[in-house]
């Protein structure tokens, strides 16, 4: 898990006004990731692994969604 650490993701709808998101930190016992938006470092959340890996919802790297 230590390699998501760092990794930017962009998700497929705007979450708290954003796409563009890097994990902060992960909770290797819950299997969850810290993320926050790359525009705006106050927004941060808790994501669980599981929906990280859900395409539907996020791509990785910084892509442009139309």
């Amino acid at each position: 898990m230590d390699r998501y650490i760092k990794s930017k993701w962009t998700s497929v709808k705007k979450k708290y006004g954003w796409r563009h998101y890097e994990v902060k930190n992960v909770f290797k016992k819950k299997k969850e990731l810290e993320m926050f938006s790359a525009c705006d470092d106050k927004i941060s959340f808790i994501i669980k692994l599981e929906d990280i890996k859900n395409r539907k919802q996020w791509v990785p790297g910084w892509k442009k969604i139309v």
